[in-house]
């Protein structure tokens, strides 16, 4: 997986919650299933992913570990 790589939400992590401001938990689970495209990697290796298409809010980024994703296509 790279940046710019296509990818499917396969699953989240344990441990999730959702909070007043940002519906963390709600949010992940949305995304199971649908595909996205690695906007960029952090420093501990997790994905970053745009999710405007899923919650309506551009800019909107989740973060999650590669483990969680399925690689469509490079």
């Amino acid at each position: 997986m790279k940046v710019g790589s296509k990818v499917r939400v396969i699953g989240i992590p344990e441990g999730l919650e959702d909070y007043p401001d940002f519906p963390t938990k709600s949010t992940f689970i949305k995304c199971v299933g649908r595909e996205f495209v690695i906007a960029g990697f952090n420093e501990v290796g997790m994905a970053e992913l745009e999710i405007s298409s899923v919650n309506g809010s551009v800019g909107e980024t989740i973060w999650i570990e590669p483990d969680f994703l399925e690689l469509i296509s490079n």
